[in-house]
């Protein structure tokens, strides 16, 4: 088959994924989380004394840090959906094992980012009003792509677990990386963060809300080593997802 074949297959997976999760709490779960996360930062920015660029950090710091839990959340109801659907067996029998779970990878990549970007438009344009503070276009486009992409390799990751050992062990990883994401950003995280990777998103973050209003950089040399980090592990993870998945026989452990 050619290029086009495949792309068509692809397509087909992702069609029938998408068709599959519109009846579960996915897509809620990536509403609400914008919806409740921007009214609580809100709340927060209309109560506090803090600057406004405090209150932009709290925002970033909240959201980074709930990340890993929606995540490992999300993750478990792709795997679920396939286990109450025929214990995985349909999506085994399909012709080509790393399209499909490569369409499920893309779904909830695609979704975290429709998400995250939601959080921010919906925080950000009322944040204007509230504090008379101008926010730059983007702000709109930065601070959702690096939460994001610091978070690719935990989609990866959670997607494993959630598919080999199921709810318990996959959402309390989820529940820790979280907690840790707290603990990293705090002077415990000094000299590894960048070495963690629940620790990025957070400190990543925070950068970009340094370079959106020209702040003096703090941490240059930690910065480049995360993202060197982030980026290695990353790949690392999606090669992860592939050879696993081509070897994954649907045994389960919960």
């Amino acid at each position: 088959r050619g290029e086009a074949g495949h792309m068509d297959e692809y397509c087909r997976y992702l069609k029938s994924d998408v068709y599959k999760l519109r009846r579960s709490w996915f897509l809620v779960i990536h509403l609400l989380f914008p919806v409740f996360g921007a009214a609580l930062m809100l709340i927060y920015s209309r109560l506090s004394s803090s600057s406004e660029l405090n209150k932009l950090a709290a925002f970033t710091q909240i959201i980074a840090i709930a990340f890993p839990f929606v995540i490992s959340v999300v993750c478990q109801i792709v795997a679920e959906q396939e286990l109450q659907a025929g214990h995985f067996q349909n999506m085994l029998m399909l012709p080509n094992r790393k399209k499909a779970i490569f369409s499920k990878f893309a779904i909830l990549l695609l979704s975290g980012l429709f998400s995250v970007t939601l959080t921010t438009v919906l925080f950000g344009i009322p944040f204007s009003y509230i504090t008379g503070t101008k926010l730059p276009v983007r702000f709109f486009i930065l601070i959702p792509f690096v939460l994001w992409v610091s978070n690719i390799m935990m989609y990866g990751l959670h997607l494993i677990l959630a598919f080999r050992f199921g709810r318990n062990l996959g959402i309390s990883i989820g529940v820790m990386g979280s907690l840790l994401s707290a603990l990293l950003q705090t002077g415990l995280g000094t000299g590894l963060w960048y070495v963690i990777p629940y620790g990025l998103g957070v400190r990543f973050a925070e950068n970009a809300l340094t370079y959106l209003f020209s702040l003096p950089p703090v941490g240059n040399l930690e910065i480049q080593i995360g993202i060197l980090f982030c980026t290695l592990v990353t790949c690392g993870i999606i090669g992860l997802v592939a050879f696993w998945f081509s070897r994954y026989s649907g045994t389960f452990s919960d």
